[in-house]
């Protein structure tokens, strides 16, 4: 389904259809472009394993796409890049291991962007697999949700009406639907990753026993 017709589902589910619309058309459309976002984090449905990053000598950190959600794997030129989090690499590199120049054969998040261990010498491209969010929104009505397979799409709108109930409305705002929608949502996709697993991380990080990491 488009965004035109998510929308109608919408209003035919609420039957907000009268000439005075309840909700707006591009209230409809962000709150469906949240539930693309929602249903990509929970399913793990984006997949891309086409994402390159260009890495220069002498600097430590590249920008990491906002559309990346968790990064599978990461290479360096042709090399395989560990997955790694600061506290592993000060457990494995003691100190000082922050100004270490060399080949990179590690990577980490940090404020948002991605680290690289050690600092390259040479100006290389870092390539990524992980899974996404959709990386544009649905704008025009003929626009579908980036990446969400169509088996998928009826239930961009339990999440959608799960935020049209939660719009803080004398004539909208009723929490009973909104809880409905939003433990249909849940019921098929479960509940958010970051929530089970604690501080958000772009990275999967992969522990290994010590003295095995590289």
């Amino acid at each position: 389904m488009n965004l035109g017709e998510l929308e109608t589902r919408c209003r035919n589910t609420t039957q907000d259809t009268a000439a005075k619309k309840l909700w707006s058309r591009d209230e409809f459309a962000e709150y469906l472009n949240e539930a693309a976002t929602e249903i990509a984090i929970r399913s793990l449905c984006i997949e891309d394993d086409t994402i390159e990053i260009a890495a220069t000598a002498g600097e430590a950190k590249v920008a990491c796409p906002e559309h990346v959600y968790r990064i599978q794997r990461a290479t360096f030129g042709t090399r395989r890049l560990l997955l790694a989090d600061r506290a592993m690499l000060d457990q494995l590199e003691g100190e000082g291991w922050e100004e270490l120049t060399g080949d990179p054969i590690a990577i980490y998040e940090v404020g948002g962007d991605l680290r690289l261990y050690p600092i390259p010498t040479v100006d290389s491209t870092v390539k990524l697999v992980a899974f996404c969010t959709p990386q544009q929104a649905m704008a025009e009505d003929d626009d579908d949700p980036q990446g969400i397979p169509v088996r998928m799409h009826p239930y961009l709108i339990d999440w959608a009406l799960h935020l049209a109930y939660s719009k803080q409305d004398a004539d909208t705002f009723d929490t009973k639907q909104a809880d409905r929608y939003e433990g249909r949502f849940d019921a098929r996709f479960g509940p958010r990753r970051d929530e089970r697993a604690g501080r958000p991380s772009r990275i999967n990080v992969r522990r290994r026993a010590q003295g095995h990491y590289f």
